[in-house]
C-alpha cells in the first residue's frame, strides 16, 4: 500500500484527504485496517489545525453561538428570548397580526373585547405600518449581529491562526540561527 491510496484485489481505493501523507502499512494489520489508528490519526489532524486556528464553518457557527450566549448572559438577557432569536423561524419578531384579548372575565371582559375589535380597525390604519417596519428593523438588526458575531469569531481564529504561523517561523529563524552560528549549517564550516 502506497500513502494515500490503499490497494487490494486489483482495485486502488483512495483514501480521505487525511491520509495524504505517511506509511499506510502500519495502519493495516493482518489484512485489515486499524480503525482505532485511524481515529487517533483524524483526532490528531484535527487537533493539530485547530492549533493553527482552522475551523469548519460549523465550528464557526458553533463558536458564533457561544460568543453570542455569552453577550446575552452578560447583558442578563432572558436565556429563552436569545433561543428564540437564534431560530429560523423568526416567531420571535412583532406581528400586525396580534390577538385582542383582555385579562378581565365575565361580561365586563366580552365587552371590553367587543370595543377592542370594533377600535381595533381604526387603530391599525396607524399601527400597521410601524409594526411592519419595525418587525423589518428587527430581523435586519438581528441579522446584522449574528453576521458581525460571527466575523468577529472568523478574526478571532485569524488571528490565532497568524499568531501560531508567526511563533513556528520565529521558532524555525532561531533554530536556523543557532544552527548557522555553531558552523553545522550549510554555509559553515566545509
Amino acid at each position: 500500500a502506497r500513502a494515500g491510496r490503499l490497494e487490494g484485489d486489483g482495485e486502488t481505493a483512495r483514501l480521505p484527504f487525511f491520509f495524504s501523507t505517511g506509511d499506510m502499512d502500519e495502519l493495516i494489520k493482518d489484512g485489515r485496517i486499524d480503525v482505532a489508528e485511524v481515529m487517533a490519526r483524524i483526532r490528531e489532524k484535527i487537533r493539530g489545525k485547530r492549533a493553527e486556528g482552522l475551523y469548519t464553518d460549523d465550528e464557526v457557527e458553533e463558536l458564533t453561538a457561544l460568543k453570542l450566549q455569552a453577550f446575552a448572559d452578560e447583558a442578563e438577557i432572558d436565556p429563552e428570548l436569545l433561543a428564540r432569536l437564534m431560530r429560523t423561524d423568526h416567531n420571535w419578531n412583532i406581528s400586525v397580526d396580534y390577538r385582542i384579548e383582555t385579562h378581565r372575565s365575565g361580561f365586563k371582559g366580552r365587552v371590553i373585547v367587543l370595543a377592542k375589535r370594533l377600535v381595533g380597525p381604526f387603530v391599525r390604519l396607524y399601527t400597521d405600518h410601524l409594526l411592519s417596519r419595525q418587525a423589518q428593523i428587527n430581523l435586519y438588526l438581528r441579522y446584522l449581529c449574528h453576521n458581525l458575531v460571527r466575523e468577529m469569531v472568523r478574526q478571532q481564529l485569524d488571528e490565532t491562526a497568524l499568531r501560531s504561523r508567526v511563533a513556528r517561523l520565529e521558532k524555525e529563524l532561531r533554530a536556523r540561527r543557532a544552527g548557522g552560528a555553531s558552523g553545522g549549517g550549510p554555509s559553515g564550516g566545509a
